[in-house]
Parts: C-alpha cells; structure tokens; sequence
C-alpha cells in the first residue's frame, strides 16, 4: 500500500472544550464514535503560522497529502507553502523541509532547501521520504533522520526524455505521485508527459503505462487515425502521427486522451492536467498483490493494470458526474477523482474531488460514499457522522493501522480524520 498512518488517537492540545466535535479540544484524543470525522491541523484560513504549536491552531495553504513516516510523525505536502510539515503525537506542528520560499534546492540541510509546490509522497524501505516535487519537475528524497534533501529523478526541465537512462539524467513533466511496488521499485505519474514510469533498483527509468502522443492544433487536430502507430520523435521520447514537415513541433505537450482498456498498459491513453494553469493530477498505489490503481482525472475513472501489464477501468463510466451509490463501480459517475488507496480492509478508497467527497470500492466491485456528502460544497460537519460532512474540494486520503481514515480538506486548508467503524 501506498501509506500506513499509525497516529490513531492523535492529541489535539488547544484551546478549551473535549471531544472530537470540538475544533479546539484540549488534551483529548481526536477520536469519537466509529465513523465520526473531526479536524487534526488547519483551519478555514489559508496562510502559514503555527509551527511549534499545536496543529488545529496552524494556518496551512492548500495541502495535498498525507503520509506516516516511520517516525510515527505525521508528514503534510503542505503545498502553496511549499514546504512539509509534520504532526507528532502530541499534536504539535513543525516545518521540517523547505524554506517556504519558491525554488528548486540546493541538496543539504532539508530547512535550507526550497520546493516549488510539492504533492504527494511515500516513505521507502530505506525510511527516506520520496517526494513528488511537481513545479520542480523531479522526485526528491527528504532523510527525516539527517535531515536533508537531495535529488533523486528529473533535471527540472519540463519535458519528455530519459527513458531507459539513469533517472537523475531524465526529463519529467509535471510529476504528481509516487508509489512504491512489492518489489521495492519506485512508480512516478508523469502527470503532463501521460505516462507512469518505473525507476528499477538499479537506478534507470523506463516507461511502464501510457502514451506521450503528442496531437497538435495546426488549426486543425492531427489526431493518429483508427490503427495508426504512432512514431518516435527525434530529441525526446515522446510520440507523434505529425507529418513529417512538423516534426519541429515534438516539443509540444502530449494530449490526454482515453484508450486502451483491456490491453496493454504500453498501449493505453491516459488524461491528466496539462497546460501552464494545470492543476495536480491524478495518483497512484499499489495493493498487496502488485496491481496498481491509477486516478485517471480527466477521464473521470480509476483504472486498473494488473501484474499482467493490462488495463481495466474499476470505476467511472468516464461522464463526470455523481452517481451509482449501492451499485457496480463501473456504472457509477464520478468527476475528478484524485488520491487513490488501499484501506487496511482491503477495499479501495478515492478522493472525488470535484463532487468534494471519499468513495470506496468494494471486493464485490460495488461504490459507496465513505465521507462527505457528494455534490456539496463547504465546510462543516465535525463531530457528527462523516458521511454527514462538508469537504471543500478534497485532494488526499490516508489510513492508519487502525484503520481510522485521514482526508486532506485541501480548500478548506484542513485535515480531518474519520474514526474507524
């Protein structure tokens, strides 16, 4: 799985008042009946304050995502701040990596180190946090231990290139998650580029899903026709049906398109965000048995690839919309779906992002509302039931061993924690 959180009766030291549905309770576990949701950290201000105190008094700005280290700390992307913050066990908020300042580097001390915009993150074998670093371009690696940061993929240029070379050398677009398999090899989502690569142990990178299909408006779209192979560009990796003539055009971005289903993962299409205002996209995971789940954001569908290399969609007809609840994933809308995990029963979960809502899929294959009330907008709801709750655009999800759920209320600048059934 792609995190495991193990803060489970998280404190939180503010204020006065007890209970879970007290915003600012004082010395009480953030923990009430099964299946209620309270706030761990945040509040509905975006900005930056609170570090060395107590997290539901801190101010954050659009955060991404959430992850456990081994530690036991708690590690936030907190995202417009560009940096990661990490809760501990008593509920007390820090920076641990990034200056806050827009920028790429340098490698060294983590607090003297600036990000520009990171998103997502999984933590290693080795205890090293890897993070998708998305406006840099690259994957770096932060050491909670010494308390560094250093690069480990991309060369901040937004391009396609590298494919088969060490992965230090290669370009990415825009990278916005990282996963790790069963067998240890590191997974990014090369959010612009449409493609999922495979970093290997021994260093090098290689595409292991989709297509960098670039289609150009000349004004015209030149799209590949029906059974048309697509060629290699000559100075980067990415694809083309252009015309020979246009070829100096295998610098533009690479469409987002929906293909492949029940074929290779080589051979699928894939939409995420593209474009200067793009926003981040979609995420991936793996469960136990190595498949891995991918939030095909623009095609409003959470798709498959087994340990056979082929696709599938589990959920989504790929009509934004919401709908389906009680019945086959398949058949059900939903509209931007971001994070993707696997819960510790098994099932996996999905932040609907644009239907501000959690959804999960059962073994059966069946769709369900775990948190939020779908289609509704703004905050509210601590203390009450989570499916009762208002999120505001959620982006990330996570689960802690005892299985209480963390959603990251990203607009509305919080993380909320849903207690186990």
């Amino acid at each position: 799985m792609k995190k495991t959180l193990g803060i489970g009766a998280l404190l939180v030291i503010a204020g006065s008042g007890a209970g879970c549905g007290d915003e600012k309770a004082k010395a009480q576990p953030c923990v009430g009946g099964p299946g209620e949701i309270c706030t761990i950290a945040g509040g509905d201000a975006a900005g930056l304050a609170g570090d060395e105190g107590p997290a539901v008094d801190a101010e954050m700005y659009l955060p991404q995502d959430i992850v456990e280290g081994p530690d036991g700390n708690l590690y936030v992307t907190d995202w417009n701040n560009h940096r990661i913050r990490a809760i501990d066990g008593e509920g007390i908020i820090r920076t641990v990596a990034g200056t806050g300042m827009l920028g790429d580097g340098p490698e060294g001390p983590a607090l003297e180190s600036d990000f520009n915009h990171p998103t997502s993150m999984t933590f290693g074998a080795d205890g090293r946090m890897y993070l998708a670093a998305w406006h840099n371009s690259r994957i770096k690696v932060f050491d909670p231990s010494a308390r560094t940061v250093g690069e480990f993929c991309g060369t901040s240029k937004r391009a396609y290139s590298g494919d088969r070379l060490p992965a230090e050398t290669a370009d990415l677009d825009l990278p916005s998650s990282v996963a790790f398999s069963p067998a240890g090899d590191l997974y990014v989502l090369d959010q612009a580029n449409q493609v999922i690569r495979m970093i290997d142990s021994d260093g090098n990178i290689q595409r292991f899903a989709g297509q960098c299909i670039i289609e150009q408006m000349l004004p015209v779209e030149v799209r590949c026709a029906d059974g048309q192979v697509p060629f290699d560009c000559p100075e980067n990796d990415k694809l083309t049906c252009l015309p020979d003539t246009d070829l100096q055009r295998c610098n533009k971005p690479c469409f987002a398109a929906f293909a492949g289903d029940d074929g290779p993962a080589l051979e699928a299409r894939f939409g995420q965000p593209v474009a200067q205002r793009a926003d981040p996209g979609g995420r991936i995971v793996f469960d136990a048995a190595g498949n891995l789940y991918l939030a095909d954001t623009l095609n409003n569908r959470i798709r498959m690839i087994d340990t056979d290399g082929i696709v599938t969609t589990v959920a989504g007809t790929g009509e934004a919309g919401y709908s389906g609840d009680g019945g086959a994933a398949t058949d059900a809308q939903i509209n931007h779906p971001i994070d993707v995990d696997v819960g510790p029963d098994g099932q996996l979960y999905f932040t609907d992002h644009r239907n501000h809502c959690v959804r999960a899929i059962d073994d059966s294959g069946n769709i369900r509302t775990v948190a939020g009330v779908c289609g509704e907008r703004g905050f509210e709801g601590d203390g009450g039931l989570a499916t009762d709750a208002i999120f505001n655009e959620p982006y990330g999800i996570g689960f802690d061993a005892d299985g209480n759920l963390y959603v990251v209320d990203t607009k509305n600048h919080r993380i909320r924690m849903v207690a186990a059934e």
